[in-house]
């Protein structure tokens, strides 16, 4: 057997030559839509490349997908060849083939042991815009990277996308690029500060709602190798009421609920917690309250809501912390930097850095199904079921 990656992608570029042309291999997808073993024969192999007869069942082509990875197992002299690979072009008519390449592989400030299970979702929202929703994504994940997480932030904000300016990124793609297949998951990260990274989202969370079998098979295939290295998804969700919205956070594993003190940021909040509740009935709800000029006001709020939220819309929100009003977070915005890296001891960052704390300490939601964080669902299967596809 060839020596294996951790990721299962062999080390021998060699290897791959080993499979030579007119060869039986048996070919096994990563896919929801392609699920059985298929016989197809080597046409010419080279380093890290390698084309094979498309698959065929009953007489039929198996289309499978480009980008989708695949397990590839032949015998050659020495002993089993199994490398781990995945379709980089397809050809049909006469010449119908599939080239096969090596697996993307993850940025270096990735490149740690996978975990091998979906990363927790935790989408960020509020009521309204103005609320320091997008500062507070960014610094939590900052916040939850120094406590030893892998932390992605996924800039779902279709509005705005204001991740990359609070940040000071220039990212060339976004999502939207790899529902295209024009990059990979991988060439698309942008890396943050303090080992965050951060997925820009544009209009590929959109194109989300519109796509087909094949296109969610194929991203799903993506976000799994994403997710197979980050702990924490970070969704920094668009403001308001809109259906991108709740569809992200019926998505996602939980939600944390921004507002301020003041009396619209709470209605609107309340609005929000409202409709999402008419959809489902086991959510878990976080409560932030932001810029509070004391901790009496910020747990004075929270009690309130939280009241009314189990009172009269059956919603059991807890309260996850606040954040006081500190001229640091508006000096590190206007730096376009995170503030815990550029005013570590400020106050507001010394309370971002205990609402991390107790969102590890208060753990994740009940996982579902049954089994653990093996069997916990990915955020793009989740979408999926939300769109009763």
């Amino acid at each position: 057997m060839v020596q294996q990656r951790d990721d299962g992608q062999s080390r021998d570029a060699a290897a791959w030559t080993r499979l030579k042309p007119g060869q039986t291999v048996t070919l096994r997808a990563e896919s929801p839509l392609h699920k059985g073993a298929y016989e197809c024969s080597v046409i010419e192999s080279s380093p890290e490349r390698l084309r094979i007869t498309m698959p065929m069942v009953d007489g039929r082509l198996v289309l499978v997908p480009v980008g989708t990875p695949v397990h590839v197992e032949g015998e050659a002299e020495g002993g089993t060849i199994a490398l781990q690979a995945r379709v980089i072009d397809r050809q049909g008519g006469s010449s119908r083939s599939l080239l096969l390449g090596p697996l993307p592989e993850p940025p270096a400030y990735l490149a740690r042991r996978p975990t091998g299970a979906p990363s927790r979702t935790i989408a960020v929202t509020s009521g309204k815009g103005g609320v320091g929703k997008t500062a507070f994504v960014v610094n939590l994940g900052v916040a939850l990277c120094e406590l030893g997480k892998r932390v992605c932030v996924v800039d779902g904000d279709l509005g705005t996308a204001n991740v990359d300016v609070i940040l000071n990124l220039t990212p060339r793609f976004n999502l939207a690029h790899v529902i295209a297949g024009e990059k990979t998951i991988f060439e698309v990260l942008v890396e943050g500060p303090g080992g965050l990274v951060v997925l820009p989202g544009g209009s590929g969370l959109q194109e989300l709602t519109d796509l087909g079998d094949r296109q969610f098979a194929k991203l799903r295939t993506q976000f799994q190798q994403l997710e197979r290295y980050t702990d924490i998804l970070l969704l920094d969700t668009g403001s308001g009421l809109s259906r991108s919205v709740t569809n992200f956070l019926r998505a996602a594993h939980e939600t944390i609920v921004i507002t301020t003190p003041e009396p619209h940021a709470i209605t609107d909040a309340y609005a929000l917690l409202k409709v999402i509740s008419r959809h489902e009935d086991d959510l878990t709800m976080r409560l932030v309250v932001n810029r509070t000029a004391s901790r009496e006001e910020a747990h004075d709020i929270g009690q309130k809501m939280l009241f009314a939220s189990q009172r009269f819309l059956g919603v059991d929100m807890t309260f996850l912390g606040y954040i006081p009003e500190d001229p640091a977070v508006g000096q590190a915005i206007r730096r376009q930097a995170d503030l815990l890296s550029t005013y570590p001891k400020s106050r507001a960052a010394e309370s971002i850095r205990r609402i991390a704390g107790t969102l590890l300490q208060e753990g994740e939601p009940n996982p579902e199904p049954a089994g653990g964080r093996e069997g916990r669902r990915s955020f793009v299967q989740r979408i999926r079921a939300v769109l009763g596809r």
